[in-house]
């Protein structure tokens, strides 16, 4: 019996070609990881948009509540103050409510002068906020709520913080009578007819605007 030796050998996979196999697994899953950690990203900023929107909505819902609720008569129910904090708007807008969704609370008793206003987060933060500064009226006080309308210093607040971070706050007011906008709004016995809000989340975002009727300033006329 005769047998054939093969001069076939079997072959193995040689160093370069080792090499260059890892090389293509290790760029594919970089390609790979580069991919997902980029669309994990774009999900964490678009629902951090989402949220964001969602939040400045929500105080622009809470304004339309108020000032759908003013009542037809009554002296210094809305005043509007135009004010600006390093280079930004930071505009306040003061009414008078009573307790409930006007301060956010159901348990509150009596009347309230409640202000819309940015201010820093404290003494010593350049971080701002956006929030509701509540102080309740007693007998004598409603002589003066032009006065606090102002920003005096040394008035004593109860601070309710809405949103963090806020870059700026801008209010507007239209006047039939003039028959345009107006930066604040002093007359303590009438109302604007519209009242423009543009809120800025962060420094350099498009600003949320909202035009919101006010319904007691056709009820004057």
């Amino acid at each position: 019996m005769c047998f054939r030796v093969s001069n076939k050998r079997s072959r193995g996979f040689t160093l370069l070609e080792v090499i260059t196999a890892t090389m293509i697994v290790g760029m594919l899953s970089f390609t790979l990881y580069r991919f997902l950690t980029t669309q994990l990203y774009a999900i964490r900023v678009s629902q951090g948009v989402v949220d964001d929107r969602e939040s400045l909505g929500a105080v622009v819902r809470f304004l339309q509540a108020q000032l759908g609720e003013m009542p037809p008569r009554g002296d210094n129910q809305l005043l509007g103050q135009a004010n600006r904090f390093h280079g930004q708007p930071s505009d306040e807008m003061t009414w008078l409510c009573w307790a409930g969704q006007g301060v956010l609370t159901s348990a509150a008793p009596g009347q309230y002068r409640v202000t819309l206003a940015v201010q820093p987060v404290s003494d010593i933060s350049k971080e701002l906020e956006l929030g509701l500064r509540r102080e309740r009226l007693d007998a004598g006080a409603q002589r003066d709520v032009e006065f606090y309308a102002r920003g005096t210093a040394g008035q004593k607040y109860n601070w309710l913080p809405l949103i963090h971070p806020m870059a700026a706050l801008e209010i507007r007011y239209f006047d039939d009578r003039l028959n345009s906008w107006l930066d604040r709004w002093t007359d303590p016995a009438s109302y604007p007819s519209l009242v423009r809000v543009r809120l800025w989340k962060r420094e350099g975002d498009a600003p949320m605007e909202a035009v919101i009727a006010v319904p007691a300033a056709n009820v004057q006329r």
